[in-house]
């Protein structure tokens, strides 16, 4: 290596100058100096292409770096940011910690991002008048979820590559009250498998299923508090145009729901999801429910709208029935929020 090369203090900085400019720091390295993005198709762009395929049922076995080279074919890469295959930077130094990082391949193999990343402000209201248990005040609604396969890279376990597992979290903080108390959280947990995995065999593929599993789904309060229900379930994705998309899950409870018995009066059997994107930078999705004694339907509304210059998208979700929260799964709420949505390369870093 070259004097001009070793990695003294100011190549380090040139190092983490360009992970830092890139916005994909622990999955790629840019080769050149990073160029002015695109009115069109900017690295963020592709960043939250990825962030749209990757929880995509066909997609769940593919790597985040083949989904990178996916999108950037999707959309127009004519003035794209330019982006090298996966390599060390000349002047990264093996001892530099900072510089290193693990090839995309290996990263794509453990979790990814799973339902809804985001974090919202808003407050919420019940229909009847009475006090919500968010209470009066703003609330703050935040929500995480990753995903990974057990055995995608076990070569002597391949029949088992559609096996996957994937954890989700809803939380409600109070932090406009005295001492900021949570208000609710609700914990799912769910082990899947995937009929449209490209290592299932295809005798074993079913035309109208993409993805059956079993899930629990709880707020961990024991006593009069607790809710919680197990559910088997089977979802299907229907693309009926390029930028139309309806998701069915059709679901039964399993076990003994001994303080929510009535739940599914609320919460129904199944969930119907209509997603839109009117263009590359806004999302729209509608998720229709309905309780099995109860007149009306729950839905709630999602927009997201996503500009380069924030390394995320703004997000704005109404919700108006049954069962935003398990908590209060038998009394109608509306609420109305608004913030921000991760995409991928957050979860990624």
């Amino acid at each position: 290596m070259s004097a001009a090369l070793r990695p003294g203090p100011s190549n380090r900085f040139t190092v983490r100058r360009r992970q830092a400019l890139t916005g994909l720091s622990a999955l790629f390295v840019c080769a050149n100096s990073v160029a002015q993005p695109a009115e069109t198709s900017t690295l963020s762009d592709i960043q939250f292409c990825v962030q749209e395929q990757v929880v995509r049922p066909v997609h769940r076995s593919r790597s985040v770096a083949s989904l990178f080279e996916l999108c950037r074919q999707l959309l127009p890469s004519d003035e794209m940011t330019p982006v090298a295959d996966v390599a060390a930077d000349d002047s990264a130094s093996p001892d530099d910690n900072d510089a290193v990082l693990l090839p995309s391949d290996e990263l794509g193999r453990f979790f990814r991002p799973y339902k809804d990343n985001y974090i919202i402000f808003g407050r919420a209201r019940n229909a009847d008048g009475s006090t919500p248990f968010t209470g009066e005040e703003l609330d703050i609604k935040f929500e995480l979820g990753l995903a990974f396969n057990l055995f995608d890279e076990i070569t002597n376990l391949k029949f088992l590559a559609p096996l996957g597992f994937g954890y989700s979290q809803r939380s409600w903080w109070n932090a406009a009250e005295d001492s900021s108390p949570f208000a609710e959280h609700n914990y799912n947990p769910e082990i899947f498998w995937q009929f449209n995995h490209p290592q299932q065999p295809f005798a074993a593929r079913f035309p109208f299923i993409d993805t059956a599993g079993i899930e629990h789904q709880s707020n961990g309060l024991k006593g009069v508090d607790s809710r919680s229900w197990d559910r088997i379930y089977v979802k299907k994705e229907f693309d009926l145009t390029p930028r139309l998309s309806v998701d069915l899950k059709l679901w039964r409870v399993v076990g003994d729901e001994t303080n929510n018995q009535d739940i599914t009066d609320y919460l129904g059997h199944s969930e119907t999801t209509l997603k839109f994107r009117p263009n590359e930078r806004t999302r729209i999705r509608l998720k229709v429910s309905k309780g099995d004694a109860v007149e009306k339907y729950s839905y709630q509304l999602d927009i997201s709208y996503r500009r380069p210059w924030v390394n995320s998208a703004f997000f704005i979700s109404y919700y108006e029935g049954y069962g935003e929260a398990l908590i209060s799964y038998n009394q109608k709420m509306r609420s109305l929020r608004a913030g921000l949505y991760f995409p991928l390369d957050v979860l990624s870093r």
